[in-house]
């Protein structure tokens, strides 16, 4: 092995290749910071934490961010295999002949990349915001161009390619409603119960612990509904965004403290039983 030669090859070569690995990595660490620093800046705009211009910037900033870095990574390969005198045009060629031969695996990504553009452009959804998209809900954890990152109430994070979502239920978009439904029996007085109730969101509207967490004053309904064992009653209201599941939990808790206070039974599911005799016949 001529040592000469190799000691020729690095300086050409491999002073090169180290250029390029540190400008590589310069701009890894030049688009992060970038991203960070317009991240903060534009979130800086509005006085509101974790306001819908936050989330949407974070959400943003996220994909360009994962976009940078696989171009960063692909030219950095590109430009080391040149280097090392590798024929990277035979390459590039040889995977677009590949890629002309699988178009329909091609078609599946340009789709997802497309749908999660669209997404992104229509803000459809952001980074924390809970959803229900291809039969999974959860809280949007990640999302890049290709898919979209969903962590369910028990921990398991499901990944659904953007291009298979049809339908998309935001369930923290701008308000939320929390709505619960309070069974009583038939014996039960129907105006005292749907006063109880009022009375209930009326303490809940004045209490500054639950009360931000309104956009307006709870609302009874009334009658919901005449079932086999029960009179439905419905009490509704108006929250901030994500906010109804913590004030329908107060709700319940509010109603079972209350109404047995109250002495208004609260119904349940029941069978009855009714056990018959024979009769006796004449003679026995």
């Amino acid at each position: 092995m001529n040592t000469d030669a190799i000691f020729g090859w690095m300086i050409e070569h491999g002073v090169a290749i180290v250029g390029i690995l540190i400008v590589a990595v310069l701009l890894y660490w030049l688009l992060g910071f970038i991203t960070r620093a317009l991240t903060r800046q534009i979130q800086s705009l509005d006085d509101e934490e974790n306001s819908e211009l936050d989330k949407r910037t974070e959400t943003i900033f996220r994909v360009v961010r994962s976009t940078g870095i696989v171009l960063i990574v692909g030219m950095a390969v590109l430009m080391v295999l040149t280097e090392m005198g590798v024929p990277v045009t035979p390459v590039l060629a040889s995977v677009g002949f590949v890629g002309l031969a699988f178009g329909l695996g091609a078609q599946t990504l340009v789709q997802d990349m497309i749908s999660g553009l669209f997404i992104l452009i229509e803000n459809q959804y952001t980074v924390g915001d809970a959803i229900k998209i291809s039969g999974v809900s959860g809280t949007v954890e990640q999302m890049t161009l290709r898919a979209t990152m969903i962590r369910d109430m028990y921990g398991t994070l499901h990944i659904i390619p953007n291009g298979e979502i049809r339908i998309v239920a935001n369930m923290t978009r701008e308000w939320s409603r929390a709505v619960v439904d309070v069974s009583i029996t038939y014996d039960d007085d129907v105006d005292n119960a749907i006063q109880t109730l009022s009375d209930i969101g009326q303490q809940m509207a004045a209490d500054p612990t639950i009360s931000p967490l309104l956009r307006d004053a709870p609302a009874v309904t009334g009658v919901e509904g005449l079932d086999d064992w029960a009179v439905r009653l419905r009490i509704l209201v108006m929250t901030e965004p994500g906010q109804q599941w913590a004030v329908q939990r107060h709700l319940r808790r509010q109603i079972r403290l209350v109404f047995a206070e109250k002495g208004i039974e609260l119904a349940f599911p029941r069978q009855d039983v009714m056990v018959l005799q024979p009769k006796k016949r004449l003679g026995d």
